[in-house]
C-alpha cells in the first residue's frame, strides 16, 4: 500500500484509502487523455469496472495489490480493444507504479482467465448445491450461540402509513 501511495503523490491524487477500483479510476483517466476523441467511447470505464467486481468474486485476487490488479484490467481491455498507441502509456503507469513485469503478466493471466470463465455458460448457471462453510471447531461453537441469540430477536412491526 506504500507504494500505491507513493504513486498517487506523483501523479498529484489525494486518496485516503487506495482500493483496486480507485486505482482502475486513476489509471483509466490518464490512460483515456492520450486517447483520440473519437476512439474514447470504446474504452469503456463501466466495463472495465464490471470486470473488476468478477475478479473481487474471486478469494485470489484478494492477494494481489491493488494497482496491479488495477492495471491488469486496462491492459487486458486495451489489448483487447487494439489500442497499440496506448501499451506505451501502460508501460509507462507500470515504470512509474513500480509494478514487475512478471507480476504483472501473472494477474493478467488470471484476470484473463477469471474473466473467460465468468463469461461462460457454465458461471450463469445456478449452482444446485447448498453452500457449505468450513469453520473450525471454536468458530462453530461461537456461530451456534450466536445464532440462538439472532434467532430469536423479537421482529419490528412496519409501520403502516
Amino acid at each position: 500500500m506504500r507504494m500505491e501511495k507513493i504513486v498517487l503523490e506523483k501523479v498529484c491524487w489525494k486518496v485516503k484509502a487506495t482500493t483496486s477500483f480507485q486505482f482502475l479510476q486513476l489509471y483509466y483517466s490518464l490512460i483515456r487523455e492520450n486517447l483520440p476523441f473519437e476512439r474514447r467511447k470504446n474504452l469503456s470505464f463501466e466495463r472495465l469496472e464490471a470486470q473488476l467486481k468478477a475478479c473481487h468474486c474471486r478469494i485470489m485476487f484478494s492477494k494481489a495489490k491493488p494497482s496491479v490488479l488495477a492495471l491488469s484490467i486496462i491492459a487486458l481491455e486495451i489489448q483487447e480493444q487494439k489500442f497499440i498507441e496506448l501499451m506505451e502509456g501502460v508501460e509507462c503507469l507500470q515504470k512509474h507504479s513500480k509494478i514487475n513485469c512478471r507480476d504483472l503478466t501473472f494477474w493478467q493471466e488470471l484476470v484473463a482467465k477469471c474473466l473467460t470463465e465468468y463469461s461462460s455458460n457454465k458461471c450463469s448457471k445456478p449452482n444446485v448445491q447448498k453452500l457449505k462453510w468450513i469453520v473450525s471447531g471454536r468458530t462453530a461453537r461461537q456461530l451456534k450461540h450466536s445464532y440462538y441469540k439472532i434467532a430469536h430477536l423479537p421482529t419490528i412491526p412496519e409501520t403502516g402509513s
